[in-house]
């Protein structure tokens, strides 16, 4: 059995009677304080519950939401997404102009069991995956707390020209009592693939769909009989004028003996640590290094890599930025833009706002990288500006850090934010544009 740690946290009196908590004890100190304890539930209790429930199943309990005509929304900066939890879910952005009907772009990242049957209702060989209730409940660990959850498949979405096959989406439902069938989060697992987590309330009655203890349990004391909020012992403890002495033993432990304010000393409670190892700063490289690297970045030879989700980024100087997925199939590459000089000069003069500031407050700089993949939204190139920002870090001079927006289909801004720009940035013309010379003047 799973050792289980519990983590007391005390508090003044309860505005409830004491006789009507389940799962509470009283305790006493030395000093005739009394407390009215209340235990978090522990997994023998949490079996006995589940064993015993003969209330509603997570499919009944579920209807509640699926019957409901009202759909949650989940805004970002550019797409909207529209889930209607028996129906479909949809990501749109509607285009507003004076005067003119308003333009939609839509996906719909897949429909609903029921919706698709009834769509169908007219076919004798209708029949479509989609609602799948898990015999089994599984979970999901999100900030370090089991969730379990009711999975939902949403199937025949629109076509994926990537992969030529409709989106799909899987549905987590997970039990929040406040919560009214909203995204909490949401994910592109795969290519025109997606994981949405939903918080919903019907769940919660159901002793399998409730989230599990953490770790470390909280027991919540309250003063009873006029006792202290807290034992004087504890506020003791707490005291800034409690006295922690360290002895290191040869294995490189740390013993801790605790001395409180009164002068009595606490024999029963052993503290050891192992001393937390830092990290190391990276070692400088010295300057013929530095150089060396960014001679291989203007020469395009040396590309900057990044990104932590399905997609990973690339980006080439004087060549392209593209968007990549190493798969059991090989790489899927998407290129976001090539290095056009001339479309670059006529993007400035178009926006003389991108061009570099004065020396003296420069912080980035932006290049315009065009004519990449086909947009599948637009028909149109894809189109990619690159911002290289300076971000001094002395301890990790040569990190470098991606990100992607898309403020638009298909038109990006690629951050990328190094130490390595910070002496480089102020050598750049009134176009944004580098040389190896300008590396030699560093």
């Amino acid at each position: 059995m799973d050792t289980e740690l519990f983590m007391i946290n005390w508090a003044g009196p309860l505005d409830i009677p004491t006789e009507n908590l389940d799962g509470s004890i009283v305790v006493m100190t030395k000093n005739q304080e009394k407390y009215q304890c209340i235990l978090p539930e522990s997994e023998e209790k949490r079996q006995e519950n589940s064993k015993n429930y003969n209330g509603p199943t997570p499919d009944e309990l579920m209807e509640a939401l699926f019957t409901q005509s009202a759909c949650s929304y989940r805004i970002e900066s550019y797409w909207t997404y529209e889930l209607c939890h028996s129906k479909y879910l949809r990501q749109y952005h509607e285009t507003k102009e004076p005067g003119k009907k308003p333009k939609i772009q839509e996906y719909f990242l897949g429909y609903h069991e029921r919706f698709l049957r009834d769509k169908n209702q007219n076919s004798d060989n209708s029949k479509s995956e989609g609602v799948e209730t898990v015999q089994r409940v599984k979970s999901k660990k999100i900030d370090g707390i089991e969730l379990p959850y009711y999975e939902v498949n949403m199937t025949d979405g629109t076509n994926c020209d990537l992969l030529n096959t409709p989106r799909r989406t899987r549905l987590l439902y997970v039990c929040q009592p406040d919560g009214h069938g909203e995204i909490y989060d949401m994910k592109e697992s795969s290519t025109c693939e997606y994981e949405i987590m939903v918080l919903t309330a019907v769940l919660c009655s159901h002793p399998d769909f409730r989230p599990k203890n953490p770790p470390v349990n909280q027991i919540q004391c309250h003063a009873i009989e006029s006792s202290p909020d807290k034992p004087k012992a504890v506020s003791n403890f707490e005291s800034p004028s409690t006295s922690i002495r360290h002895h290191t033993t040869n294995e490189g432990i740390v013993k801790e003996d605790i001395t409180l304010s009164d002068g009595d000393t606490i024999n029963k409670v052993k503290v050891y640590r192992t001393p937390k190892a830092t990290t190391p700063p990276t070692p400088a490289l010295g300057p013929n290094t530095d150089k060396q690297i960014l001679r291989d970045f203007l020469n395009g030879d040396y590309c900057l890599q990044g990104g932590t989700g399905w997609w990973k980024h690339e980006f080439c100087y004087n060549k392209h930025a593209r968007q990549y997925h190493d798969g059991p199939e090989g790489r899927q590459v998407i290129y976001l833009g090539h290095w056009n000089f001339q479309k670059h000069l006529e993007w400035l003069q178009k926006n003389p706002s991108k061009r570099p500031k004065e020396k003296d407050s420069r912080k980035h700089i932006s290049l315009l990288y065009t004519d990449g993949d086909i947009c599948d939204l637009t028909g149109s190139k894809r189109i990619t500006e690159v911002r290289l920002k300076c971000i001094p870090n002395e301890q990790h001079p040569h990190a470098v850090a991606l990100y992607l927006m898309e403020p638009s289909p298909c038109h990006y801004i690629l951050g990328i934010e190094s130490p390595l720009f910070c002496s480089l940035l102020v050598k750049a013309d009134d176009d944004g544009i580098f040389t190896l010379a300008d590396v030699e003047g560093l």
